[in-house]
């Protein structure tokens, strides 16, 4: 019994020595497997990062695969009505895939060679060769830029959507061998109206790169995001297909009115091709939010073929110009003039002196100054427009008649500390913040290198650079009761959807001046234009308010001059500020301002009624012909007259201004960057 019971111990002791080495032996096993598992997945990481995308590519060359890109449409830049300035079209490429056209032995090749000669004339044996030569590719473009309506034909021969075949299409071919073809589409950007407004819009580049205008200012929010579609045959040859739909851009509505943009370029091409002129340009703002309604340069260009020379130049020209001179020839062409060019603002910057020596209470508009044709200060004799002298002139008469010395008196006054700060507080010497690519500066002096001829010639617009821009957005401020905005072309952004993103900002960014001030400087403008040099632009029964601006190009032997007229309307109730600037006119005696205020008259002429301003006179009616006379009677021009003497147009004269460079003036050809 005893024996027994040892040996059963026995066993149960070798059963367990025994289970637990098997325990250990599988416990060993599976450490071997999930090591043997670990350095298999790393193994697989290993191949995947430094052979993956071989191995990718074997596989898919062993099924049939397609991935394309899905364009997405750069949004539309419209007018603030919703009138297209610049859209996208929708375009195909014609793509061959040789691979497809040569398999299943060639029988789907003379099929689609004879499709594509007879919807679209393409030469069979040019196609031939270029398969030939790339049997293996699947991606040859062979035409692009093809509209819908050229393609048309084709696809519906290829998706089996038209009725009968067309009488060229050999009876004996199936329409089912039409393979290896297919559309790319692309968006190709139009502006429908060439040219118009072009230094506002600029263009695009390759790739939907905006240059110049708003198409590089909002290129972000025009460009969208491409989609792609992914495309294979899996083991059981069914076509698995993936989409990711393409993002398109947003459109940007502006602030521009076509046709308010057409009236302006009307005029500027009718001065620029009747007289001639370097630059010409016209700028419409609404003084009440900064909106830019138009703005029209000469000379211009073609938006849809902005690198096209041949209106400018003969063929012989062009063989013999340079790369560097045609590039430098087309910069200056795409170049907003209105933003981009500082010149010398001349008289019209007397309206900011008067205004800044009004809110100082340095002066009050009775207050009287004695011209006698030209003032000497820091040894330079510097002269009135009038060499003979106005005589005495009221405050609002040294803005009516353009007096110089009365300007000059009045800075004396101020000092160049006060002076100095109205140029900051009118934003000269700054950049508006206009929602457009190259904006200057221009150039100013400074209270510590401000001498006493520098100041007093400042006061009256000479000696330190502005741009229209400037001028326009600080004029606003004078007459709109003091409330400056920021000058802007955007309206609005909205998605593809429609659903409005962005709006402009509204409210006024400073004040410059009061609003006694300001209604003080209305009324001075508008005796400006009904008695003082701005009465070539006087409109009977309308109130128009403005400044003529006549300033000498240095250097001043030169006798070159930029003239102007900055103008709104109605005086009561301003609703428009419009400047016109002509650089250079192409006239015996470019000092005469009239240039300009001639051009203003026939602009505000069509303007005002199509803003719904309409004249307080009622129109006379047409007097009936006498009988017998083949020509009907004219009226005469109404008669204006004057408190103090006719009106007189702004004019230099050679050799008129200060005797003598000032060292360290700022010049019309000089720029800040």
């Amino acid at each position: 019994m005893v024996k027994q019971t040892r040996k059963r111990r026995k066993r149960v002791r070798n059963y367990k020595k025994l289970s637990k080495r098997m325990q250990t032996k599988l416990v060993q096993l599976y450490i071997l497997i999930a090591l043997a598992l670990f350095g298999l997945a790393i193994r697989l990481l290993y191949i995947n990062d430094t052979k993956g995308h071989n191995y990718t590519i074997q596989v898919l060359a062993q099924q049939s695969y397609q991935s394309r890109t899905l364009p997405y449409q750069r949004g539309s830049i419209t007018d603030r009505n919703g009138i297209v300035l610049a859209g996208s079209e929708k375009i195909y490429n014609l793509i061959l895939d040789p691979k497809i056209l040569n398999s299943e032995k060639g029988k789907y090749l003379n099929t689609t060679l004879t499709a594509l000669n007879g919807c679209f004339g393409y030469d069979v044996g040019e196609i031939g060769a270029l398969i030939a030569a790339n049997p293996e590719s699947q991606y040859l473009v062979y035409k692009k830029g093809l509209t819908y309506e050229e393609i048309k034909l084709f696809q519906m021969m290829q998706d089996g959507k038209l009725e009968t075949m067309p009488e060229w299409f050999p009876e004996e071919y199936s329409r089912s061998n039409i393979q290896g073809v297919w559309f790319e589409e692309e968006y190709k950007r139009v502006y429908p109206y060439g040219s118009l407004a072009c230094d506002l819009i600029g263009f695009v580049n390759s790739g939907n790169e905006g240059t110049w205008g708003i198409e590089q200012y909002y290129n972000n929010e025009l460009n969208g995001t491409n989609g792609r579609t992914y495309g294979y045959l899996n083991s059981d040859s069914a076509m698995e297909k993936v989409i990711k739909p393409a993002e398109d851009g947003s459109t940007t509505v502006t602030t521009i009115d076509i046709n308010l943009q057409m009236i302006a370029e009307k005029y500027v091409k009718e001065y620029y091709e009747t007289v001639g002129a370097k630059n010409i340009a016209v700028l419409m703002m609404d003084p009440n939010n900064g909106e830019i309604l138009a703005e029209a340069t000469a000379p211009w260009f073609d938006l849809n073929n902005p690198r096209d020379l041949t209106p400018y130049f003969t063929e012989e020209e062009l063989n013999a110009m340079t790369a560097e001179e045609k590039s430098n020839f087309l910069y200056g062409l795409w170049k907003n003039f209105a933003l981009s060019e500082v010149y010398e603002p001349g008289s019209t910057g007397k309206a900011f002196t008067v205004a800044a020596a009004l809110e100082e209470a340095m002066t009050y508009r009775g207050e009287k100054f004695l011209c006698t044709g030209f003032s000497t200060y820091g040894g330079h004799n510097i002269y009135c427009h009038n060499r003979l002298g106005d005589g005495e002139v009221t405050l609002d008469e040294s803005i009516k008649y353009s007096c110089n010395v009365a300007l000059m008196t009045l800075a004396d006054k101020m000092g160049k500390n006060v002076f100095s700060k109205y140029q900051d507080i009118f934003n000269f010497g700054k950049r508006t913040g206009v929602d457009l690519p190259g904006e200057e500066r221009g150039l100013i002096y400074t209270v510590d290198n401000m001498d006493i001829a520098t100041l007093v010639t400042n006061a009256f617009g000479q000696n330190y650079n502005a741009t229209m821009m400037q001028m326009a957005a600080a004029f606003s401020s004078l007459i709109n009761d003091g409330y400056y905005y920021e000058p802007h072309v955007m309206k609005k952004i909205t998605d593809s959807s429609g659903a409005t993103v962005r709006t402009a900002e509204a409210d006024p960014i400073k004040t410059t001046i009061s609003a006694s001030t300001s209604s003080a400087i209305r009324d001075m403008l508008y005796q400006t234009v009904e008695e003082g040099t701005g009465n070539k632009a006087r409109i009977e029964g309308y109130k128009i308010g403005g400044k003529t601006g006549t300033a000498e190009k240095q250097p001043r032997d030169d006798e070159r001059y930029l003239v102007s007229f900055i103008s709104f309307a109605p005086v009561d109730d301003p609703q428009i500020v419009l400047y016109v600037v002509i650089d250079e006119p192409n006239i015996p005696k470019q000092s005469d301002a009239s240039q300009a205020t001639i051009m203003t008259n026939k602009l505000y002429k069509e303007i005002l009624p199509y803003m719904g301003i309409f004249s307080d006179i009622d129109p006379e009616p047409e007097p009936e012909p006498e009988t017998g006379s083949a020509e009907p009677e004219t009226g005469s021009e109404p008669e204006t007259s004057s408190t103090k003497r006719e009106p007189q147009d702004e004019a230099w004269e050679p050799g008129w201004g200060f005797m003598g460079p000032i060292t360290g003036t700022s010049t019309a050809e000089t720029t800040s960057q």
